[in-house]
């Protein structure tokens, strides 16, 4: 099962700590990182596939962050949790998926994400259950058939993205950005560890504080990714 990938603006740590933990008693949904404020967030939404964007209400009231989300995050479902009287209070022009009023409890979490997920996901019988082990990927007017066990790491450059196989020596060039090219590729498998860079987990040799070795390739882990990377480390030691 694909895992929904959530991003969550932080507005107090009470609060955060409660989502936090209701999303670890779902194995389906997963935090692309920590709590963070709307700088870092739109960052993360520029630069990540995010399903479910978790907020408060100030985050939103906001015509600068409205039309972001507009232009970088359509597909994203907002839902906004935050105390009954801001939600009474608030002029949002966003499209909200739904409001929670805080404290949240985990059935009133869950039911929430049970219907976004059903939004996102739909179960559709008359479709194939097989799940493909492969991605087509376009270059130089071929379609390439590529594993994703035979993809070592990806690098974007600006508007194109560099595909490393193993035992090819040099990779597959794309017309397509990283983040498009990503959210194509199995979550569970690979991590972006960089601004530039989307690696296998299956592929890497050696992790250190600032870098990773992937056959004789050195991939630099970027500031903003190292926390949620050693702690995917931490759980799979």
């Amino acid at each position: 099962m694909t895992k929904l990938q959530c991003l969550l603006i932080n507005s107090n740590s009470a609060s955060d700590n409660m989502i936090f933990k209701h999303v670890e008693k779902l194995s389906w949904l997963s935090f692309i990182c920590n709590p963070i404020n709307v700088r870092e967030a739109r960052h993360y939404l520029q630069e990540f596939n995010v399903d479910i964007l978790f907020c408060d209400v100030a985050t939103l009231c906001t015509r600068e962050m409205d039309q972001f989300l507009q232009e970088f995050a359509p597909d994203t479902l907002i839902i906004i949790i935050d105390s009954k009287m801001a939600l009474a209070t608030a002029a949002i022009s966003s499209n909200v998926f739904s409001f929670l009023p805080g404290p949240v409890s985990f059935d009133q979490f869950f039911y929430t994400v049970c219907r976004a997920k059903e939004f996102l996901q739909p179960v559709n019988k008359k479709e194939s259950s097989v799940i493909m082990d492969f991605v087509f990927i376009k270059s130089e007017y071929k379609f390439y058939k590529v594993k994703f066990d035979d993809i070592l790491f990806c690098e974007g450059m600006k508007d194109y993205t560099r595909v490393y196989l193993t035992d090819k020596p040099k990779p597959i060039i794309t017309l397509q950005n990283l983040k498009t090219f990503v959210g194509k590729l199995p979550v569970n498998n690979f991590i972006r560890v960089h601004r530039s860079y989307v690696i296998s987990l299956r592929s890497v040799d050696v992790v250190s504080k600032n870098e990773i070795v992937i056959g004789n390739k050195y991939i630099p882990i970027g500031e903003s990714y190292r926390s949620s990377l050693f702690q995917l480390i931490q759980k799979i030691s």
